[in-house]
């Protein structure tokens, strides 16, 4: 047994104060191992297997001891075990043991008790035995961050401390290519955009998505942000297309993963078909339209009218009628939608057709252009704006008339 007999003089907790002060109980100082009943290079399980049967040893129950005597040293396993069961507390606690600083607890004993079955006396030695190498497990030399395994002198500084050291010994100098452990990549992805390595960035969360097939993963991943940072939204949307076959149309994950495809696409035809040299613009406009169809996809409204507008600009007249005429088969959904198509017919230069509508909708034909409930804005107000514009257009046009050469 480590720790020798004390003399009641006065210890620091009055428990043990009042323990000493009765003729009938001593109390011996002993370290968190020995309360323990185990030698300091014990492993993590034999620590538990210990105080488990240490705990029933003397527990208030078992009638060995007074009740007081048991309460308090089961309060003392308790306290020993708190100690010991954490590996950082332990590496510190065992650290102030070979410094001699480790602290004790008064182990109470009542004058003449038997020393129960596998009592803490101090084993001697067996002659020709050697002592058995002190375990690693109690003092890890290696702790678990993200996954990554880095020395405890790192663990136990801060988070940044941390990311630095996995980053020059796990990152720097390897490539995304050559893994397949979903923690690296998910660490990897992130210092790959912070680092503005998009290219990176993109393969090493793609890379991810594809070795890991649950939703949250994907839904982690901002592939969205990558595919727009670096100009992939075709490219992204049908890698997306590829992934959402995992879940049954319908689902939360589906129905997100369509969100993003979208998004995507709309992403694209706001920077390649509004935007750009026209013939530019007419040409991704088409491209748009294939991917679409090549993910089973209808054009949206707006992607009709910007490419509409993209082939008017590039001066291909009869794919820009063609477009009209599919935007003016679409579905009206609200009273904003028919001023949209007399604004549309206004701008493509058909200011007959436009002007026909206008008066259909000032006579009340199509109720929703006239019903405030489902309307922007007020009717009155909406039909002047519209007749205004048109009265310009058709201004601009009998001008032209006049220039041109007869």
């Amino acid at each position: 047994m480590r720790g020798s007999i004390a003399t009641p003089t006065q210890p620091s907790d009055p428990y043990t104060r009042r323990m000493a002060s009765s003729p009938d109980v001593t109390h011996q100082d002993l370290d968190f191992y020995a309360v323990l009943d185990v030698d300091p290079s014990a492993s993590s399980d034999q620590l538990r297997v210990a105080f488990r049967r240490a705990v029933l040893r003397h527990h208030p129950d078992r009638g060995g001891a007074s009740t007081g005597l048991a309460t308090r040293r089961t309060s003392l396993l308790n306290r020993a075990w708190s100690e010991l069961r954490d590996p950082v507390r332990r590496r510190a606690y065992d650290g102030a043991l070979e410094r001699g600083e480790a602290a004790t607890v008064a182990w109470p004993l009542a004058t003449g008790e038997p020393r129960p079955a596998g009592s803490r006396r101090a084993r001697r030695p067996r002659r020709g035995r050697v002592a058995a190498e002190p375990s690693p497990w109690h003092q890890p030399a290696w702790r678990s961050v993200q996954g990554f395994r880095v020395p405890a002198a790192v663990f136990l500084d801060d988070p940044e401390a941390q990311r630095r050291w996995i980053i020059e010994h796990y990152i720097d100098g390897q490539d995304w290519r050559n893994h397949r452990e979903r923690y690296w990549l998910r660490f990897a992805a992130r210092y790959y955009r912070e680092r503005g390595r998009l290219d990176d960035w993109v393969g090493s969360a793609e890379r991810l998505v594809e070795i890991d097939p649950s939703f949250d993963t994907l839904a982690r991943s901002e592939l969205g942000s990558a595919y727009e940072a670096t100009d992939r939204h075709l490219a992204g949307a049908t890698f997306l297309a590829e992934v959402g076959e995992r879940w049954p149309a319908g689902s939360v994950a589906r129905t997100w993963v369509e969100r993003e495809k979208r998004s995507l696409l709309a992403d694209f035809r706001e920077r390649h078909v509004r935007r750009g040299p026209a013939a530019h613009r007419a040409a991704n406009a088409d491209l748009l339209f294939d991917y679409l169809a090549g993910l089973a996809m209808e054009p949206a409204y707006a992607d009709l009218r910007a490419a509409h507008l993209a082939h008017r600009k590039a001066g291909h007249t009869e794919r820009a009628a063609d477009l009209l005429e599919r935007l003016l088969a679409l579905p009206v959904g609200d009273g904003d939608g028919w001023y949209g198509r007399v604004q549309l017919l206004t701008d493509a230069g058909e200011l007959e057709r436009a002007s026909t509508l206008l008066a259909e909708v000032a006579r009340g034909e199509h109720p929703d252009a006239l019903d405030p409930g489902r309307l922007r804005g007020q009717p009155s107000v909406r039909l002047a704006r519209a007749r205004a514009r048109l009265e310009r257009a058709q201004a601009r046009s009998r001008r032209n008339d006049k220039r041109a050469p007869r």
